[in-house]
């Protein structure tokens, strides 16, 4: 072994070339990695929508939902299956397994819809699949005039400029709102169509043979292929020229013909004016910034060609969020390697120091470059495992260098010295390194969205430390055997004195005291931690912060039977109310309809014409985001009861759901429906907010065929549901295109027919009989909800709950429970249900880790005991992290756990390290136990020490910084490292004593 490092010492200028070889590829990932503001989840849905025009929602559930689902299980990756049934629509949402790749899913599930067409009624349309991904708003602009009309003027423009954008690389979509279709609609005059002696059916046929397009191929002209076409002319020219019946009857003598404007899906306002919402999406995968500059400068030669009097505001630029994050966050990683500098030069030699110093940057830059193989981008998340990495690699640096250093001083040669000073030390580093990585591997297998967000931590973390350990082996050798210098300063490093009598005071003082009263030292800092742990129920508790952002959304739900104008004035008067409430507000954007285009992580779970969402930007620097909250939703709900009110700002983690949820499922849907309204109206009465995705019941005329009627009279029941089509939505026609774009047509009988002046023809010989059409059907005025939920095959409403005291809101969920039939089941979740699955998975997998880093501790020493008095440093450490969250008052969050279960690999090294010392000195035979245990203090105070300094100026920045997100880390891991810094270095060795006493007694 010692020839082969001979040989590669003595090649040691050709090593470090290639090191810095290797560095460049890593400065090339750190400049073309894509970056984002933070880590891109994946959503694994497919939607499988079948419309069937007309339809009862009861009718659409029986023969196209439960027709879909009895088959959709059948597709390999399905892990569950949520279905709506509502009027005129089905809604298949597929859950997929993480393990699958979702086009593989999509072509399945497109095979299966296609063989099930048949089973499907004959009029529905063919489902359409489609996978859902995770949309990410890149940019957003708001077209805005004073009138109305400006903005329908440049809609082709903006067409135009859609289609440009996503012709560009990086774009997955993009969003236009606030414009309205046109529609034609064909209204029959039914007494002229009897006259003529016509059918809605054959008139049906004469339109569809008129716009069927004319397809005339080619021909052959003097050995010259000539293509043909057909020059048509618009719709509506075509439509009336249409001639009906056997006369050849004008269409438009029995028709009114009209183009109108469909019901806009959203009506978009900026400030007072009109307005028209542009949002491009990101492509998933790639970069924020480049990106968006590419779209910006075409956006902004779009928006140069456009008439005077159009204004465009962008409301949302993620570039922008990105380049002022990574502003602060770069501030914080260039102070994290300063600290780094000037925390090596406090107790190294100058060429120790440079040593130590170029070995961590070196190990930041070459780790990073795997990084991107884990599927990991520069985030929010991977800058500060930067940071946290810059504070822990220096230890590996620091020991190796200053073991090299101490053996200079013992008289080793340049040679001796770098081996020696290497081989004592490099099965503790080896270990210490397997015992971090092995306790950020586990957080990889973190489930769901939150193991996505975290998955950027524990990647960086690995690859750099991996990388830092090989270096500190092999590089600062090297580096050491290069420079020549064998004389080492007496005290060497601008703090050496200190260090060293630091050193000589702790092995000369405080380590026999320990020694003489090893149990009592023991149970004094066993105490003091456990204490400690008491302190969690005096700290505050946020699972994900808010963001610093100056973004609030409003949420407004109005009653399910507002059409979508009447919305908009309703939610006019909420922004009015806003703007007089509220003096910070400094613009603001309102969306009814479908609501925000996925921006400032609001979304609306169902939208629809009785929904809306006002976008505020406010003056964060008078007010937060978060006491804009906190002042004003209460009284908001108070001023308009009507609505129901979410004000929500950015959070920085996953979406959440509502913090309790209930999912009720019961076979028969009016007792469903009734169970649910009961623990509405009960938890509603405790003071709770309860929305459920049932909604509320609407105005709802329902059509009952006398069937005993139609048989005694001879008319079939298909001839009463047409009439009954024909007076309601009418028969949808395809085929209308009109400038490019398909148009919605409808043939209908015109609103002076009604159910009472409608008669039924049946042919019965030379002359038709007639029969009123109210004399087969009877109708009847009833209330019911719009919607039919199914999870997994079962119907099921789910209520979400947003209360002041969830304990009692539970305990009323609870006492419902127990009330329910055996043919009922109810499932409680929601964010509080989400946290406490998070906290289970989490501690089995600390629970892992624990078990990982002692195998790792108990080969290295050759013993089952000795892994026990090193682990305890890890109780130390995160007894130390409780306590600076508490002294601070930083709540406990998701990070904030994260630190600690980061503390239980950073904090082990000293341990093993000087333990490491301690046995090869009391096997040497050269000192006895008390003279082992003190020297070892002697050498490992300064590295402790100085790793200990490293780790701490290095995430002060990020500590003080205010950032919500990262702060409960820092101080965690502050904390943690200093606390069990402090005892470890009294309980390791008393323990370690006492474990000798035991041991050895004989």
């Amino acid at each position: 072994m010692r020839r082969v490092f001979e040989a590669s010492i003595r090649r040691s200028l050709l090593f470090i070339i290639l090191i810095f070889t290797v560095a460049i590829f890593g400065v090339y990932t750190f400049l073309t990695i894509d970056q984002r503001e933070i880590p891109e989840t994946e959503v694994n849905l497919i939607n499988v929508t079948t419309a069937w025009p007309g339809a009862d929602k009861r009718d659409v559930e029986t023969n196209i939902t439960e027709v879909m689902e009895a088959e959709i299980f059948s597709v390999d990756g399905v892990d569950s299956v949520s279905s709506v049934s509502q009027d005129g629509v089905s809604v298949l949402t597929l859950e997929l397994s993480d393990a699958v790749e979702s086009n593989d899913v999509v072509n399945a599930v497109n095979n299966l819809a296609g063989g099930l067409s048949g089973e499907l009624p004959e009029n529905a349309a063919e489902p359409e699949v489609r996978s859902i991904g995770t949309r990410f708003p890149l940019l957003s602009y708001q077209f805005h005039a004073d009138e109305r009309a400006a903005l329908d003027d440049i809609r082709s423009d903006l067409e135009t400029l859609e289609r440009d954008v996503l012709q560009m690389e990086g774009i997955e979509g993009v969003t236009v709102k606030g414009y309205a279709d046109e529609t034609y609609v064909i209204a029959l005059d039914r007494s002229a169509m009897v006259e003529a002696n016509l059918n809605p059916n054959q008139i049906l046929t004469e339109i569809e043979g008129a716009l069927n397009p004319v397809i005339l191929g080619q021909e052959e002209t003097n050995g010259d292929i000539i293509r043909l076409s057909f020059q048509d002319e618009v719709p509506m020219s075509v439509l009336e020229q249409v001639r009906v019946g056997s006369e050849g009857v004008p269409l438009s003598e029995m028709a009114e013909i009209e183009m109108q404007p469909a019901d806009p899906e959203d009506i978009v306002q900026y400030e007072e004016s009109p307005a028209v919402s542009f949002t491009v999406f990101l492509a998933s995968g790639e970069d924020v910034p480049s990106v968006s500059r590419e779209v910006e400068a075409v956006v902004d030669e779009g928006i140069s060609g456009l008439p005077d009097d159009i204004e465009a505001t962008n409301i949302s630029s993620e570039r922008e969020n990105v380049e002022d994050i990574f502003t602060g966050l770069y501030m914080s990683l260039a102070i994290a390697l300063i600290a780094v500098i000037l925390s090596t030069s406090l107790g190294l030699s100058l060429s120790g120091s440079v040593t130590v110093m170029t070995t961590v940057v070196l190990s930041v830059v070459i780790g990073l470059i795997p990084v991107p193989w884990f599927g990991v981008d520069l985030n929010q998340i991977s800058v500060i495992g930067l940071i946290i990495a810059l504070g822990i690699l220096v230890d590996d640096s620091i020991v190796v260098n200053d073991n090299i250093e101490r053996r200079f001083t013992l008289g080793d040669g340049r040679l001796d010295g770098v081996y020696n000073g290497v081989k004592e030390v490099a099965p503790s580093v080896i270990s210490s390194t397997l015992a971090i990585v092995f306790t950020f591997s586990p957080l990889l297998l973190l489930s769901g969205a939150n193991g996505e967000f975290i998955k950027a931590l524990p990647s960086i973390l690995i690859t750099t430390m991996i990388v830092s350990t090989v270096l500190a082996l092999t590089f600062v050798p090297a580096a050491r055997y290069l420079l020549k210098q064998r004389k080492v300063p007496e005290y060497p490093g601008l703090l050496g004195r200190l260090f060293t009598r630091g050193g000589d005071f702790y092995a000369d003082k405080v380590l026999p005291t320990i020694i003489r009263r090893p149990l009592i030292t023991f149970l004094t800092v066993l105490v003091i931690g456990a204490l400690s742990l008491g302190l969690i129920r005096f700290t505050p508790f946020e699972f994900f912060p808010e963001a610093d952002r100056s973004e609030v959304t409003v949420d407004l739900i109005f009653d399910e039977s507002q059409t979508i104008g009447q919305t908009h004035e309703d939610a006019n008067a909420v922004l009015d109310h806003i703007k007089n409430e509220m003096p910070h507000v400094e613009a603001s954007s309102l969306f009814t309809g479908t609501g925000l285009p996925n921006l400032f992580g609001a979304s609306l779970d169902q939208s629809g014409p009785n929904t809306a969402q006002i976008a505020l930007e406010i003056d964060k620097t008078k007010q937060s985001a978060s006491e804009t909250i906190d002042q004003y939703e209460a009284p908001l709900r108070k001023a308009f009861p009507e609505a129901t009110i979410f004000m929500e700002t950015i959070v920085q983690g996953p979406p959440a759901s509502a913090p309790v949820t209930v999912e009720l499922y019961e076979p028969d849907i009016e007792q469903l429906n009734a169970q649910a309204n009961e623990l509405e109206s009960m938890l509603e009465e405790d003071g709770a907010l309860v929305t459920t995705n049932l909604g509320e019941s609407i105005p709802t005329l329902t059509y009952q065929i006398d069937h005993q009627a139609l048989e005694e009279n001879g008319i079939s029941i298909s001839q009463v549901k047409n009439e009954l089509n024909m007076l309601s939505a009418g028969i949808p026609i395809q085929g209308i295109i009109a400038d490019g774009e398909p148009r919605e047509t409808t043939l209908k009988y015109s609103g002076a027919s009604t159910i009472e002046n409608t008669e039924i023809v049946r042919m019965t010989g030379a002359q038709p009989e007639t029969y009123p059409l109210s004399d087969f059907v009877e109708v009847s005025e009833t209330e019911s909800p719009k919607y039919i939920h199914h999870r997994n095959g079962d119907r099921m409403v789910e209520l979400q709950v947003y209360a002041e005291d969830e304990a009692a809101a539970n305990e009323t969920i609870e006492s419902f429970r127990d009330e329910l039939p055996d043919s009922s089941e109810m499932i409680i979740g929601g964010e509080t249900s989400d946290q406490t699955d998070f906290f289970i998975e989490i501690s089995i997998l600390f629970g892992i880790i624990l078990i990982l880093v002692y195998l790792v501790i108990a080969v290295e020493f050759n013993s089952i005991v000795m892994p026990l008095i090193i682990v305890f440093s890890i109780f130390l450490a995160i007894s130390g992290g409780i306590i600076g969250l508490f002294v601070t008052q930083t709540p406990i969050s998701f990070l904030g756990i994260m630190g600690m279960v980061s503390l239980s690999g950073i904090v082990v090294r000293n341990a093993i390290v000087l333990l490491d010392f301690i046995e090869a000195r009391r096997q040497s035979d050269a000192f006895d136990i008390n003279e082992a245990i003190y020297e070892s203090g002697r050498a490992r105070f300064k590295p402790i020490l100085l790793t200990t300094i490293t780790s701490i100026i290095a995430l002060t920045p990020v500590a003080l910084g205010g950032d919500a997100l990262f702060v409960p880390l820092a101080v965690t891991v502050i904390a943690g490292i200093a606390f069990s810094t402090i005892l470890s270095m009294i309980a390791t060795p008393s323990l370690y004593y006492l474990y000798y006493r035991i041991r050895y007694r004989k």
